[in-house]
């Protein structure tokens, strides 16, 4: 559960640098950088629509996402976010995008996001 929330934050933080909108690049770092936007601007459903959950995942990832914002307020916000790392596996269809994130209280963290293709379309894992 704490590893979930520690991904949320990360995408939180990469939403703040910029705006959630419905197209994005469709590579690992692409979808993540789009869940940050989606975060930054409490756009949870935006953020939603681009990970694998099922509907039941959906309404209990919405009750975590609340949290995370509200964990995100109380370090200050988001100051900047760096993407540190992008790994692949094109044979599987996975990839793990590992985000940095500076908080307005001088705190950061790193956070690492799943990432799956399905249908040639990259999202956020919704599994554990």
């Amino acid at each position: 559960m704490k590893k979930v929330l520690v991904m949320f934050v990360a995408c939180l933080v990469m939403a703040v640098m910029t705006s959630c909108g419905s197209s994005h690049e469709n590579t690992p770092k692409g979808v993540a950088e789009a869940a940050v936007k989606c975060l930054s601007k409490k756009d949870y459903k935006g953020y939603m629509n681009l990970t694998n959950a099922t509907d039941q995942q959906k309404e209990a990832m919405a009750q975590m996402l609340e949290k995370v914002g509200q964990q995100a307020d109380q370090k200050g916000g988001m100051k900047d976010y760096e993407i540190v790392d992008e790994d692949i596996d094109e044979e599987k269809g996975t990839a793990t995008v590992t985000v940095k994130i500076n908080y307005e209280n001088g705190e950061n963290e790193e956070n690492k996001m799943k990432v799956v293709q399905k249908d040639g379309e990259w999202l956020l894992s919704a599994d554990k």
